[in-house]
């Protein structure tokens, strides 16, 4: 044979003879390679990992745990040098996953809110300065960034349902989803101007209650149009027996 590029090797695993290239090299081995073929060595690692997952995984966490500072280090220098790259792999998997990632996020939450709580609580009082600070150097971004993100979410009539009483809160908003994380976190804080809700909230406790859209209406849907609709469902339930936490109708 004329070049090493032509040569070929029993693989000792699977006894196929294939091309030099097939195999990994090793310039202890016979020929420069080692003596599994590269399908066989894929295959037995594939196995290897399926069988010892939680081992790999313990054995994993462990040098994690141990070189923390040296894997933040190296973290970071690879994103430095691939920034580019993996901000638009980053910006493609939440495209392709949208969907997938909301859902993730929010079981994620449900599972551990008490330990996000306190973290984000911890975090806010050991960075306050520094949380103030870029507010104040960023206080015109952040405004535009707010007046333009809440621009373009569409207005909508909503409900918030007592699940174990049938118990329901109309509402409207020009700010579409936002407006239940401003109704929730009112409510965790036992600040929330309605105080039948807020009673029921504190009795019932959080999973208790859900969010439903009722319609979804455009983003230049006008108050007083938002108010017409608002009134409107809540009559139509009162005329229906339903209870209802609101205290006044909008005129």
């Amino acid at each position: 044979m004329s070049s090493a590029e032509e040569q070929t090797k029993e693989c000792s695993k699977c006894g196929q003879e294939k091309p030099l290239s097939g195999f990994h090299k090793d310039k202890s081995g016979r020929l420069g390679v080692v003596s599994w073929c590269k399908v066989c060595v894929s295959e037995y690692k594939k196995q290897y990992h399926q069988k010892n997952k939680d081992k790999i995984a313990a054995r994993q966490k462990q040098y994690r745990q141990e070189n923390r500072d040296k894997e933040l280090e190296r973290s970071k220098q690879y994103y430095q040098e691939n920034r580019d790259k993996m901000l638009e792999y980053a910006k493609q998997y939440q495209q392709e996953n949208r969907d997938k990632i909301t859902e993730y996020k929010k079981q994620y939450y449900q599972e551990n809110r008490e330990k996000m709580s306190e973290y984000y609580k911890q975090y806010r009082q050991e960075n306050r300065d520094k949380i103030s600070a870029y507010r104040h150097e960023n206080r015109d971004k952040i405004s535009e960034g707010m007046k333009q993100y809440c621009q373009n979410l569409p207005s909508m009539i909503y409900e918030i349902h007592n699940t174990i009483t049938k118990q329901i809160y109309v509402g409207q908003t020009s700010v579409y989803k936002r407006r239940w994380n401003s109704h929730k976190s009112k409510l965790r804080k036992g600040t929330h101007p309605n105080p039948q809700l807020q009673k029921a909230w504190d009795k019932w406790g959080e999973d208790a209650f859900c969010f439903d859209v009722v319609e979804e209406l455009p983003c230049d849907f006008n108050k007083e149009q938002l108010l017409e609709k608002e009134a409107a469902l809540m009559l139509e339930h009162i005329s229906n027996g339903v209870k209802l936490y609101n205290e006044d109708i909008p005129k």
